[in-house]
């Protein structure tokens, strides 16, 4: 990944590329910016550039040894931390049974989500997480001579996953580098780091892509057809990951289906198919409810705007609009807070590893109750 093939952000690029020109490179850096910005390309395009042994202004060579080996991702100087989660009958938790399947997704291109990484590493039913052992690993694996005598570089993805141990492990390392190292940390919720590392790092926000500049991404270097391009990035908001995924799907996301099937049963106050769901949903994993919860929320949103008869600012696809018109009325003042706030806390608890299906049973009774208030 050269800055050349990153969609969007020249001016971040170009402001990075400043930086290593002039020597002025900060050892711990945050790259910040929902899912599908780009925040993970600009990293590796960034460590690519300060790596390479035949920079230009512009960009790195893409000719020298050193880029031939980001081509295959086989630099030794490159280092990888992401979420994982720990193997059966494994003494410690590290990303070193994963690192190989992370390797082959970032060839395949660095715009995805985690919903991708779990479908790759089988982790449908665990939530990720970066542990204090692979903390520990970073600060080995750093702590040793650069192997080609440069930079050492670390692109850490989602540490928001650290849990608090591991993040205070990390503050060492931050706080005191070793020679010539560069941590880029790649994070989709900012709020969510501790404040101590917040506070140690250079923070680089990475704005949503435009609806224009997504789109013509997607059809540049994913080959989408144009008409199918500009619906899917006005759709989901710029998010080039999420338009991939709506690709892979034909246009239809699975949540659709299951929102759908939900809403109904909740409203026609179906106790069977509610509990029926409660046994399905709490099967996909907490990942995937977590998800679904999320696509829940941005459902309801779109709904209130559309029952307020701003249906053009609505986000949706063509399928997810034929029943957000039906369903938008049942939206309303009266309700839209409660449920917003519902779903808020079932994302909360499915997090805090609560029960899922008395999470999702509990839900859609209170869900039941809200949705037959009349406005």
């Amino acid at each position: 990944m050269r800055f050349a093939e990153v969609i969007g952000h020249s001016e971040i690029g170009a402001r990075l590329r400043k930086g290593v020109q002039s020597n002025r490179v900060a050892h711990a850096q945050l790259f910040d910016g929902p899912e599908g910005s780009g925040a993970l390309a600009l990293a590796l395009a960034y460590a690519r550039y300060l790596h390479c042994n035949e920079r230009t202004e512009a960009d790195s060579c893409g000719q020298c040894s050193s880029c031939r080996s980001y081509d295959s991702l086989q630099h030794p100087d490159l280092h990888w931390a992401f979420p994982f989660f720990k193997k059966d009958g494994g003494e410690q938790a590290t990303s070193q049974p994963f690192q190989a399947a992370w390797r082959l997704r970032m060839l395949a291109g660095p715009y995805f989500g985690q919903s991708e990484w779990l479908d790759v590493i089988g982790a449908d039913k665990k939530q990720l997480f970066i542990s204090v052992h692979e903390a520990l690993e970073i600060n080995r694996k750093l702590g040793l001579k650069s192997f080609q005598g440069g930079w050492k570089v670390l692109i850490c993805w989602l540490p928001e996953t650290m849990r608090v141990d591991t993040a205070n492990k990390m503050l060492k390392l931050i706080e005191e580098p070793t020679d010539r190292t560069v941590m880029l940390f790649v994070s989709e919720h900012f709020d969510q780091l501790l404040a101590t590392i917040r506070s140690r790092v250079q923070a680089i926000r990475v704005p949503r892509l435009s609806d224009a500049e997504a789109a013509s991404g997607l059809i540049e270097k994913f080959n989408v057809d144009a008409s199918l391009a500009a619906q899917w990035t006005q759709v989901v908001e710029g998010n080039v990951a999420a338009a991939l995924r709506l690709q892979q799907s034909d246009g239809a996301g699975s949540d659709y289906g299951l929102f759908v099937r939900w809403m109904r049963a909740c409203y026609g106050q179906d106790s069977p198919a509610m509990v029926e769901l409660a046994e399905e949903v709490s099967k996909m994993g907490r990942e995937a409810m977590k998800r679904f919860f999320v696509y829940s929320m941005h459902m309801v949103r779109q709904c209130i705007v559309g029952n307020y008869g701003a249906m053009e600012l609505v986000r949706l696809t063509d399928e997810e609009r034929g029943f957000a018109e039906k369903f938008a009325p049942f939206i309303h003042h009266d309700n839209v807070l409660g449920l917003q706030d519902l779903l808020e806390k079932a994302h909360r608890d499915i997090a805090g590893n609560v029960n899922g299906r008395l999470v999702f049973l509990d839900l859609s009774v209170q869900v039941n109750i809200l949705l037959r208030k009349t406005a």
